[in-house]
């Protein structure tokens, strides 16, 4: 009997891997996918540009120069999720959760973000243009060289989260949590240059 038990495991693990599979199949054919489990999925360079992915799961999933413009996707995980250069631009994904995903060089331009959770995320050089990140929380977060100009930031926290040489020109920051917040060469909304956290 002890001899048939890894065959039995490997059985009952089948068919999770099979609905995984369905899942990113699923998506690719419909451009929709609510409530879908793709943890781990290999989506790089996938078109999904106005899909539909409420409530979708992302987490540690290779999303990589993937276009995700103008998506629907409210409360979609990517929790450690690779979105190295992801196309966002105009996405809806309110109250979504990104703690801990790498957006280095991603293009968010427009994207709606209010409420979204985004500590610890790696954003260096992404594109923040007019994004909207009310109520976000961005502790800890770098943002090291992106670019927030006109971006809506309003009650977002920031507490420890790096902007050095970012700019914020014209983005509006009534109420953000700014403690410990490393402002190096950083543009503030004024134009004016902060560098008083710079080593």
């Amino acid at each position: 009997m002890r001899r048939l038990l890894p065959v039995a495991c490997l059985l009952f693990a089948l068919p999770v891997l099979a609905a995984e599979t369905g899942a990113v199949e699923r998506l690719l054919a419909e451009n929709q996918c609510r409530d879908c489990d793709l943890r781990e999925a290999d989506l790089a360079g996938a078109n999904l540009k106005d899909a539909y992915l409420t409530y979708a799961v992302f987490d540690g999933a290779d999303l990589t120069g993937a276009d995700m413009s103008d998506t629907f996707m409210p409360f979609v995980r990517f929790e450690g999720a690779d979105m190295t250069g992801i196309i966002f631009d105009g996405a809806n994904a309110r109250q979504a959760i990104l703690t801990g995903a790498t957006l280095r060089g991603a293009s968010l331009k427009a994207a709606a973000l209010p409420q979204a959770s985004l500590t610890e995320a790696d954003l260096t050089e992404a594109d923040l243009t007019s994004a909207v990140l009310s109520g976000a929380n961005l502790g800890r977060a770098n943002l090291t060289g992106a670019v927030l100009r006109g971006a809506d930031l309003s009650g977002a926290v920031l507490s420890g989260a790096d902007l050095t040489d970012a700019d914020l020109t014209d983005a509006a920051m009534r109420a953000a949590g700014l403690k410990d917040v490393t402002f190096c060469r950083t543009i503030m909304p004024d134009a004016s240059t902060r560098s008083d956290g710079c080593p």
